[in-house]
């Protein structure tokens, strides 16, 4: 075991540590799409925040490294040029003794896979001016409806969200630009494609094996992939993939 004094690169158990507090969280926002496959990105970010928020505080490591993270939820408020350029926010410490010895932030901003059928309760501003009243008041009409939908994915499945061309890929690149590789893109997929879920909610769905779930990309990456999506489309699942290195 490494003392302190030996430290040519950061430790293995603080690799292992950030990477454990990571996978923890990839099972468990996949393990929300699987239960509510129509669910809000919004709702995936308050997830993938609450997992990781238990492996936030301080804490000693075998070899000596003390480690910290802070997690933010930075979307709709961070904003350059009048468009989000990001949904989260990530910076993890590494101290040695008293020495702040590495630190690292990652801006992440999220896109979700629709399914075939497109189905995704997205944000409505309209909805949002309405504040509780639109929870308030709901539907007359019966949810039983419901239960029987079947949510689809597969490799032609896009992020729907985000667009080629779109304004919000250019202040991304603008903000690469001027602080560095800061905002990476953050996916959220199924745990492994294609992938079927029927009669949602009906039985609590359980992630064991995740070949897929989260990925994140630089922005490059993501740029290169979408070079020849056409301009006002959304990229495919498969058009991503082709993207680069995979982070899981």
């Amino acid at each position: 075991m490494p003392t302190l004094t030996q430290w040519p690169t950061l430790p293995d158990d603080v690799i292992d540590f950030f990477r454990s507090a990571f996978r923890d969280a990839n099972r468990h926002v996949t393990e929300r799409l699987l239960n509510v496959p129509n669910i809000r990105e919004t709702s995936l970010d308050d997830a993938l925040i609450d997992s990781l928020v238990p492996f936030s505080p301080a804490r000693r490591l075998p070899s000596g490294a003390v480690v910290a993270m802070d997690i933010h939820n930075i979307g709709g408020l961070r904003r350059l040029g009048g468009w989000e350029t990001a949904d989260i926010s990530v910076i993890v410490f590494v101290y040695r003794h008293t020495q702040l010895i590495a630190q690292k932030i990652g801006m992440l901003q999220s896109k979700r896979l629709y399914p075939k059928n497109n189905d995704v309760a997205d944000d409505d501003p309209i909805g949002f001016l309405y504040g509780m009243n639109a929870f308030l008041k709901r539907q007359p009409n019966s949810p039983l409806a419901l239960l029987n939908r079947q949510f689809e994915f597969d490799d032609t499945c896009v992020y729907g969200a985000i667009k080629a061309e779109d304004r919000q890929i250019k202040s991304i690149a603008a903000m690469n630009k001027s602080l560095g590789q800061a905002v990476y893109y953050l996916f959220y997929n199924p745990p492994s494609m294609p992938y079927v879920i029927k009669n949602a909610g009906v039985e609590r769905q359980q992630v064991t094996t995740n070949d897929i779930g989260c990925r994140v990309y630089t922005e490059s990456e993501v740029n290169a992939s979408m070079s020849g999506v056409e301009k006002g489309r959304s990229p495919t699942f498969s058009q991503i993939s082709a993207a680069g290195t995979v982070s899981n």
